[in-house]
């Protein structure tokens, strides 16, 4: 399991790399809406949909939803004159607060939305939409004076991300004896969770350094701390939804990891406020 795990990383992390540096906005939209897409298939299979027409018209929803966002919703420029883009975007903060409330209530707080198809389909837009939107504004940023500007903006939040879960698994696995929140995920640690923070705060040291210790260095660790416990509620959140619909994994498209949702958890949940500290802090943030 774990080669397999390893194999499908090397080939996964090439091409999404490939595609935020070098697909134009078009492109990488298209891609981008395409993986969210299966991982809204996926979370149709957490609403208790099990009619495969069911589950498509979700996607199918999803899509339009999407497209409409998309046709019109400007995703380069200023945030702060783009109405629709700012309340998705606060949306999808304002919804990882509460995710971050049932996650910790669990499972009292199920009582609240277990029972109701409608509200798992819900919390299942709130978290892959502001996501998608968020990513594709990362992309666009500054978009006119650099192209690759966005690019390297998302290659951070998922630097961020990738250390955050590999410092988890190097410390948790061997070393993991405090269950972080038994009830939601068995697997996960305090020791896991501060390892990925202690690699995170290396990896930022280290940029740090390079940069030659910018005068906004403390805005960089005081968001990778947030970003890095967020990325952990990302993945708590989803082990929640997970653990409720009686699943192991979100789905089987990943050998060796799961479903899509597997690997993008995180990302979800960092993505929103990722894009939020871009936009509001700019230039003070970089």
């Amino acid at each position: 399991m774990f080669k397999q795990r390893v194999l499908t990383a090397l080939v996964l992390a090439p091409l999404a790399l490939c595609a935020v540096f070098y697909l134009p906005l078009l492109g990488f939209a298209i891609i981008l809406s395409l993986a969210f897409l299966l991982g809204a298939w996926e979370w149709s299979g957490f609403c208790g949909l099990s009619k495969r027409r069911l589950r498509a018209g979700y996607v199918v929803t999803t899509a339009g939803i999407m497209a409409l966002f998309y046709a019109f919703t400007p995703l380069t420029g200023e945030l702060s004159s783009n109405t629709l883009l700012l309340s998705m975007l606060l949306l999808g903060a304002a919804w990882w607060i509460v995710a971050i409330i049932l996650v910790l209530s669990f499972p009292r707080s199920q009582r609240l939305w277990a029972g109701s198809d409608w509200r798992r389909a819900l919390m299942g837009w709130f978290t892959l939409l502001p996501a998608w939107a968020a990513l594709l504004f990362i992309r666009g940023f500054d978009y006119d004076t650099s192209p690759f500007y966005g690019a390297w903006l998302i290659f951070a939040l998922l630097g961020l991300v990738w250390a955050a879960d590999i410092g988890g698994y190097i410390v948790g696995k061997p070393f993991g004896r405090t269950k972080l929140l038994p009830k939601v995920s068995p697997g996960k640690t305090l020791e896991g969770m501060l390892g990925g923070l202690v690699l995170v705060i290396i990896v930022v040291t280290g940029l740090m350094i390079w940069l030659d210790w910018p005068g906004q260095a403390v805005h960089w660790y005081i968001a990778a701390v947030l970003l890095t416990v967020l990325s952990v509620f990302g993945d708590l959140s989803e082990s929640m939804f997970k653990r409720v619909a009686g699943k192991k994994d979100s789905g089987i498209f990943l050998p060796g990891h799961g479903g899509i949702l597997d690997r993008i958890d995180s990302l979800t949940a960092t993505a929103p406020l990722y894009a939020l500290l871009l936009a509001f802090l700019g230039k003070q943030f970089l």
